[in-house]
């Protein structure tokens, strides 16, 4: 028996049909035309998840690139590779938005379609906060952390909000369109200019004496983008919640239940801030594995209500890696309670690395075990195309 799919629920898995809103413009007028003629350089025998694989492939040369010249994220690399990083994400964004097109040209489509992209949009969040950190020079800092903290709180938003509305929405201005769009933009400013032009101070960048506005904090254009971002968060969260009381209100079904299913991030995120400020040299030299590591761990968390919203099991209010987070807050904080840390800062490093690789672990395990099971219950492949559609 798979221990994420149980044998009662997986009838449900033929059930399943997806439903997804996007109110953006630039998706309708600029780049759904362009999408749909981009799917038909593709041949019929490509499975739709090699096209999504291929393109977060390009996201990990990406990381992969930025790790050579800067393997703390704090350096400055060549022009040509932030170039590159934009190219890397507008394919990602490109090759993620025709996987679907592709499902339907080729009769594949299903859960595991669903669970795949959904896999690599939530570890590519993750891959994408560092790339933009190392970009905009914002580097190893609790700014870092924050910009983290927003880009996986939207992410959960969403996947929680389908879960309970049964419907992906996408704004007028979503992350996964316009939001992408602006990193990639951001990208190429910083090929073109370096990444000094992000430290400057607002004034500076336009030009403007200190006397303008000067009741108005002149803080650093990166600090800037990552405060605009906070404000991002607090309209999805206002959207989302919108959708899901509404849902739960037409299926005559209780609201608390379900407002109660953003209170694992919450929780964690707090988790994680005790952990860090107690613990704040994780913050200045340590950031990348912490984020390697948030983000698999967030990513096993998402795969897990993905899992549910797919066979109509419980929400997931916990998980296993839920617990070596909480072990390390325990222990950097069990000085304020009177007690002396289990283990010092140079164990509390090793100890980060461990969560990483248990997260890794967690993440591969659960990934290879649902992935087989799906494959095996619909009796398809995941890379390839089993049966292909008949051509009439």
């Amino acid at each position: 028996m798979n221990r994420y799919i149980p044998t009662e629920y997986r009838q449900n898995l033929s059930k399943y049909k997806y439903s997804g809103v996007d109110e953006s413009l630039v998706s309708k007028y600029v780049l759904g035309p362009y999408w749909t003629k981009l799917v038909t350089f593709f041949p019929l025998s490509m499975a739709p998840n090699t096209i999504t694989g291929l393109g977060f492939l390009c996201v990990v040369f990406n990381l992969l690139t930025m790790f050579y010249y800067t393997p703390d994220m704090t350096g400055v690399c060549p022009s040509w590779a932030y170039f590159s990083f934009g190219i890397g994400l507008f394919v990602y964004q490109s090759l993620d938005a025709i996987d679907g097109k592709q499902a339907r040209r080729t009769g594949t489509s299903g859960p595991l379609g669903e669970l795949f992209d959904h896999g690599c949009d939530a570890l590519n969040t993750s891959l994408e906060v560092i790339l933009a950190a190392n970009a905009m020079q914002l580097n190893q800092s609790w700014w870092t952390v924050l910009s983290h903290f927003l880009t996986l709180g939207n992410f959960y938003l969403s996947t929680w909000e389908e879960y309970h509305t049964g419907t992906l929405y996408l704004s007028a201005f979503s992350g996964p369109v316009e939001g992408i769009l602006m990193i990639v933009l951001l990208y190429i400013i910083t090929g073109f200019t370096g990444p000094q032009i992000w430290v400057q101070t607002l004034r500076s960048a336009f030009g403007l004496s200190p006397e303008f506005l000067s009741f108005i904090p002149d803080i650093q254009v990166n600090h800037f983008l990552v405060a605009f971002g906070t404000i991002g968060l607090v309209g999805n969260i206002a959207t989302a919640f919108q959708h899901v009381i509404k849902a739960r209100k037409d299926k005559n079904l209780p609201v608390l239940p379900a407002l109660i299913g953003v209170a694992p991030y919450v929780g964690m995120s707090f988790v994680a801030y005790a952990w860090l400020d107690a613990s704040p040299h994780i913050v200045n030299q340590h950031i990348v594995p912490w984020i390697l590591y948030i983000g698999l761990s967030f990513g096993y968390t998402v795969g897990l209500m993905i899992t549910a919203h797919v066979t109509h099991q419980p929400f997931p209010l916990f998980n296993i890696s839920f617990l070596p987070l909480i072990f390390g807050a325990l222990n950097a904080n069990l000085p304020l309670i009177g007690f002396e840390r289990l283990f010092g800062s140079h164990m509390e490093d090793i100890y980060l690395w461990s969560c990483l690789a248990f997260s890794a672990a967690a993440y591969a395990h659960f990934a290879i075990n649902v992935v087989n099971d799906l494959c095996d219950y619909f009796d398809i492949w995941c890379f390839t195309i089993k049966h292909p559609k008949k051509v009439e």
